[in-house]
């Protein structure tokens, strides 16, 4: 008997650089998103909404279809005690969740190690972009790094 049953798939989408939170999860209700941005801010009208507080950017139409169908979730205001407002160091600790020491090993890279112990599976992470980030580096976790799918596995230069 084959069973059909398919494993959990945890994707993180991680929107590094100039990525503007408040325009990727908007809350258009609040009249303080209005007020406070008067020429950076998304229309009400053009707001993908989740409900009568809060929206995807009309460029997420994809990421939205996904948590119509329950498949994706959003986490609002993720922060970590006594922060130093330090963009570097908050990079660092997203990266490896060590709020107290310099971290070596990335969070992601430890869950991938851990789902697979013997290292079973060739590979069991996979980052889309370019360079690895440091929550997916770990010794022992087999990650690739596909900087451009068009020429992933292709010899050319």
């Amino acid at each position: 008997m084959t069973s059909t049953k398919k494993d959990s798939v945890l994707a993180v989408l991680q929107l590094s650089g100039g990525n503007d939170g408040l325009n990727t999860v908007i809350p258009y209700s609040d009249p303080l998103y209005a007020d406070n941005r008067p020429s950076v801010r998304v229309s009400e009208d053009q707001v993908l909404k989740i409900d009568d507080n809060i929206g995807f950017n009309p460029a997420l139409g994809p990421i939205k279809e996904l948590y119509d169908q329950g498949k994706v979730a959003i986490i609002l205001g993720v922060g970590y005690p006594n922060p130093n407002r330090s963009h570097f160091r908050s990079m660092d600790i997203w990266h490896t969740c060590e709020p107290d020491k310099v971290g070596d090993e990335g969070w992601l890279g430890r869950a991938i190690r851990d789902i697979d112990p013997k290292g079973e599976n060739v590979l069991t992470g996979v980052n889309f972009g370019r360079g690895l980030p440091r929550s997916l580096a770990a010794p022992g976790g087999p990650v690739a790094s596909v900087g451009n799918l068009e020429t992933y596995g292709s010899l050319q230069a």
